[in-house]
């Protein structure tokens, strides 16, 4: 193990040292070429004019000056970074760069006349330093400051650049933040809006056994508690489920009105008219079980006579539209149905669909109440348009 853990590190290391060389050897090559730039200036210009070009002399005097800022750039640059140049302080940064200029114009100048000398006699300096630097510093120095503010300026240029990148991936990893922020709070509200649910179906349940018991109804009782003990037994297995196929909400509904039927015997009749191609269609788990438990309660509980219940679905558009219509005495005047069942449910369609849904109470004519829920079509997969 300690062997292939070397052997990584060997390789690691040798590809940053072969990176590391690339951009060093990229860096000379870029002054090697500043200098050849000047070098063919001035051979073209006295080509031109039909003089000869005393190749020797332009090639030391250009890759001199080339390397000897090619050894001064790192500490340009790191000066550069160290005293920015922006909006609120210009004046004294930019007041320092141009005495650093004049500096690293004469230390440019102090290593050319340093250097030059080695290569031989050339035709335009003396062969000593004193007489060299004399010479090249009112020469060079224009053009000395002139390669000073160049890197100063590349090296913002390089720095402004990071630091936008810098922002657009911190930008991006902001709003992937913020968009699982939204979806954990979003799913955080709907797990509480179902958790209401389930409580407020299991405690109206109940109610409706004790009443059974009280009335002596014991074997009535005992088959409503059968279909709780099975209706419960399908809801919690799929608890953390927010959407379940429109055919797998039909059976769980099934299951409570099997309840209602055994509390209310010929009082209550059902009628399922849902259509086919509805019935693989996703909608929030528990959508129908508040809307039928609205029906009966207000329907059939309020009621001396046979209350007929019936659940609707169609495909309108894009849309699914589910209908839960009761002839009860129905709604009271001024009744908007926001009972817990109802503003829970509505708080869910929000939650998932935002305003591609819509859920209603009407009374319409004949004393029927209709309970009508839409929001968009989608299956398994994604939505249908």
């Amino acid at each position: 193990m300690q062997e292939v853990l070397f052997q990584r590190y060997s390789v690691l290391r040798g590809r940053s040292l072969r990176s590391k060389l690339i951009r060093w050897l990229a860096y000379v090559a870029g002054w090697a070429l500043f200098a050849l730039f000047f070098i063919s200036q001035d051979a073209g210009r006295l080509l031109y004019q039909g003089q000869k070009v005393q190749w020797h002399g332009y090639l030391v005097v250009w890759l001199t000056t080339a390397f000897a800022w090619a050894l001064l750039t790192p500490f340009v640059w790191w000066l550069a970074a160290r005293f920015p140049v922006e909006r609120t302080n210009w004046w004294r940064n930019g007041g320092l760069h141009l005495l650093f200029s004049f500096f690293f114009s004469v230390i440019e100048a102090v290593m050319f006349a340093w250097i030059t000398p080695i290569f031989g006699l050339l035709p335009w300096f003396p062969r000593s330093f004193a007489a060299t630097f004399r010479a090249v510093l009112p020469i060079d120095f224009h053009l000395n400051v002139i390669i000073y503010w160049s890197v100063v300026g590349v090296q913002h240029g390089v720095s402004y650049y990071r630091k936008f990148v810098e922002r657009e991936s911190l930008a991006a990893q902001l709003e992937l933040r913020a968009t699982q922020l939204e979806s954990q709070l979003t799913q955080a509200k709907l797990s509480a809006l179902k958790m209401q649910l389930h409580p407020h179906f299991l405690f109206n349940t109940l109610n409706a056994i004790v009443v059974l018991v009280r009335q002596r109804r014991i074997e009535e009782a005992d088959e409503m508690l059968t279909n709780l003990s099975e209706l419960l037994r399908q809801t919690l297995a799929g608890w953390e489920t927010q959407e379940v196929p429109l055919r797998r909400e039909l059976e769980l509904t099934k299951l409570y009105l099997g309840i209602q039927r055994v509390r209310f015997q010929d009082r209550l009749t059902i009628e399922v008219n849902f259509s086919p191609a509805t019935l693989n269609a996703l909608v929030p788990s528990l959508l129908l079980q508040p809307l039928v438990e609205n029906a009966v309660r207000h329907g059939v509980s309020k009621s001396s006579a046979s209350v007929r219940i019936e659940l609707k679905s169609r495909l309108s558009d894009s849309f699914l539209e589910i209908q839960v219509c009761d002839d009860g005495p129905g709604i009271s005047e001024g009744s908007s149905g926001n009972g817990l069942g109802l503003s829970n449910t509505r708080a869910r369609l929000q939650q998932l669909y935002g305003d591609r849904q819509l859920l209603r109470l009407d009374s319409v004519a004949g004393g029927i109440t209709v309970a009508t829920v839409l929001l968009p079509y989608h299956v398994e997969g994604g939505y249908v348009r």
